[in-house]
């Protein structure tokens, strides 16, 4: 095996834990506390990854607002977390399922059941990506041990495309050769030897929740911090939709709800329409020219 994706029990991720030794022989009590108190690791690490996540952050943003695609690409864990993501931004930002993708490693059937050496495929990696990546697209490598040989052969194939690239690990020893932000989140061993599911897991969920959220903040995706592309898809989010035009129009419910349904079931739209006291065509119009900061058409004298 190739020396640089041999897994070793240097990898921090793999390290016995001596803080949750003898697991096995605690009260239920003692194991919900002992592996929350490992849980607070997974905060710190992000905190201490914060000027790399903001790197990514503008990564982020400037592949989006040019048109160009954020991927997340993972194996296991790491790469379910990824296409989670992707998914979320869909209702929560208004985002196409074009826009933001994730992808790993064994297909969309691995989502719910683990495949069987597919996160050993260097390859299958670059094949993956090089069927979806683009220059100047914004690729982030989801791997907790930092050798996943799946995801370092599509960031590799990433930087042959002339995509931005980062790789996410909670291993300070990971090949970041073809990374240019390295995301290094300091989770230590688990409170389950291996188990990158937990601290690895969280950490890795709360950076993607950082760089996607502070991305979309940054191409005109929400209205102070309410979301303001979301796409009411259904009766709660309807009613979301409906409070954030009350609140954001200062006008009342049935108004909300009648200009929600006039503009196309679009916040933003029916937000202008009614503060500017014009048809959807022309807030449109307003939004495009202020590249959808909702904000800019708003307080603009």
């Amino acid at each position: 095996m190739n020396h640089k994706t041999a897994v070793s029990y240097a990898i921090p991720t793999e390290e016995a834990n001596p803080q949750t030794a003898g697991l096995d022989r605690m009260t239920p009590l003692q194991i919900a506390r002992k592996i929350n108190a490992q849980d607070f690791n997974a905060a710190r690490a992000v905190k201490k990854a914060a000027k790399p996540i903001a790197r990514a952050i503008s990564a982020a943003a400037q592949a989006f607002a040019g048109g160009h695609k954020i991927i997340f690409i993972g194996a296991g864990t790491s790469g379910r977390l990824g296409v989670l993501e992707a998914a979320e931004c869909v209702p929560t930002f208004g985002t196409k399922p074009s826009q933001i993708i994730g992808l790993i490693a064994g297909g969309k059937n691995a989502m719910f059941r683990a495949k069987e050496g597919a996160e050993d495929d260097h390859a299958q990696g670059a094949r993956d990506v090089q069927a979806k990546a683009h220059a100047q697209d914004f690729v982030i490598g989801l791997t907790a041990s930092g050798v996943t040989p799946y995801v370092l052969g599509a960031l590799k194939e990433a930087k042959k495309l002339g995509a931005h690239t980062a790789l996410l690990t909670c291993n300070p020893g990971a090949d970041f050769s073809h990374a240019d932000i390295a995301l290094y989140l300091p989770t230590g061993p688990e409170a389950l030897c291996g188990s990158t599911r937990m601290k690895a897991g969280t950490a890795t969920k709360m950076a993607l929740n950082a760089i996607t959220t502070g991305a979309m903040a940054l191409c005109g995706k929400m209205y102070g911090n309410l979301m303001a592309d979301v796409r009411p898809t259904n009766k709660k989010l309807i009613a979301r939709a409906t409070r954030l035009i009350m609140q954001i129009a200062h006008t009342d419910q049935a108004t909300a709800a009648r200009y929600l349904t006039l503009s196309g079931q679009q916040v933003k739209t029916a937000c202008v329409m009614i503060c500017k006291q014009v048809d959807k065509p022309t807030a449109e119009k307003l939004l495009k020219k202020a590249n959808g900061f909702l904000g800019r058409v708003l307080h603009d004298a």
